[in-house]
């Protein structure tokens, strides 16, 4: 006789861990599948960024909900995040300074702590920073960055508290379905019963959604990381994303983690090997980081890793329930996940529990909008964030 739960979520990193937890808080007995181990995928080489910039107000909200956990981790969900807070400053090109205006606004209507400030104020902010090409920067004096394993693990530590079961190296095989509704889930370690199947898949969420005839249209994004010995005289720096060099930074102790927007391999299978990092990837990332701190040349390259994300058309999120009655997905964060996942966990139960989400309305990251052409764009846009 099968196992039977109120519900399964497929993936164990950080999304799946979260909605798990949630869904744990709101009463329901929950498994978790995870086909390797937790936060082996996009989560384990997330960068961490906890910031509220976006150019589309459903991201912020979701990032701003999120961040009341991040910054009281401890007493919202219990556990280690591994919260830092360094400041953040998104710096965006002079040609995109009314839309970094208009954005910043928006998150005030929100209720985010943010200012737009001039690149003499970035250079009191950071004065190791060269300030000549730009001339505005949006800055989040309380944002920074956070672990992403010890924040899974967290959530997950906290779910099998309140009586979830974890089963790793157990990769889905097939969903049951009857009379138009989800009635369990098939694996390598067997069949389990539940009438709610939450798919947190990650890059494999589009085969996952295709077991029960949904067609989630999702490529991959792998993308490159270094670590840079930071030389004592640059300091502690803010954790940034420079539009106008097309890379992202912050610090990790004595080290400084950088990455590029641009360039990443696109279309790379879910499985394909992760450990080789770009040949070119190396020299033009430390180039780029020498750009903006000039101190960095007296560094010194410690370590790289590789990443890779699933990636929807539009480069958002999808969140809604997708095909037979009971089928849920949160996947194609497009590498912005880690940093919205608690407030994902919460509207994802409240629209499995209460038909719609509360804390933030999800609706327009809802599936159909791809079929429809109805790609989402911010009022302001930076235009797509990995190119």
């Amino acid at each position: 006789m099968n196992q039977t739960y109120d519900a399964i979520v497929i993936g164990a990193g950080v999304i799946g861990a979260s909605v798990a937890y949630n869904l744990s808080q709101r009463g329901l007995k929950v498994l978790i599948l995870e086909r390797k181990s937790v936060a082996a995928g996009a989560t384990g080489a997330s960068s961490g960024l906890v910031r509220m910039h976006y150019d589309i107000e459903v991201d912020s909200a979701l990032a701003w909900g999120s961040f009341q956990f991040f910054r009281n981790w401890r007493e919202r969900i219990g556990g280690e995040c591994g919260f830092k807070k360094t400041g953040f400053l998104q710096i965006v090109a002079p040609e995109k300074n009314a839309h970094l205006r208009a954005n910043v606004a928006m998150h005030k209507r929100i209720g985010i702590l943010t200012e737009v400030v001039t690149a003499d104020e970035v250079r009191k902010i950071a004065p190791m920073f060269n300030t000549d090409n730009f001339e505005l920067a949006a800055y989040e004096p309380e944002s920074g960055y956070a672990d992403p394993v010890l924040t899974t693990n967290s959530f997950i530590e906290n779910a099998k508290a309140r009586g979830a079961d974890l089963k790793q190296d157990c990769e889905v095989t097939g969903i049951r379905v009857s009379g138009g509704k989800v009635v369990g889930v098939d694996s390598g370690k067997g069949s389990f019963d539940a009438p709610v199947v939450v798919n947190c898949a990650g890059t494999f969420a589009g085969r996952i959604a295709k077991l029960v005839d949904v067609e989630i249209p999702l490529d991959t994004w792998t993308h490159d990381v270094a670590f840079v010995k930071r030389p004592s005289k640059v300091g502690m720096h803010p954790t940034v994303i420079d539009d106008v060099l097309s890379m992202y930074f912050r610090p990790e102790g004595e080290l400084t983690l950088v990455a590029l927007e641009d360039d990443n391999r696109m279309g790379e299978p879910p499985e394909s090997d992760l450990s080789r990092v770009d040949p070119e990837f190396v020299m033009r990332a430390i180039d780029r980081i020498c750009q903006r701190i000039g101190d960095m040349e007296e560094g010194a390259l410690h370590s790289t890793h590789v990443g890779r994300d699933g990636l929807t058309p539009d480069q958002r999120a999808v969140m809604d329930k997708a095909g037979p009655d009971g089928f849920y997905v949160a996947c194609g964060f497009s590498g912005t996940g880690f940093k919205l996942s608690p407030a994902v966990g919460v509207c994802m139960s409240e629209l499995i529990l209460d038909g719609r989400a509360k804390l933030v309305d999800i609706s327009s990251l809802n599936l159909d909008r791809f079929a429809r052409g109805e790609l989402l764009r911010g009022e302001h846009s930076y235009g797509d964030i990995w190119k």
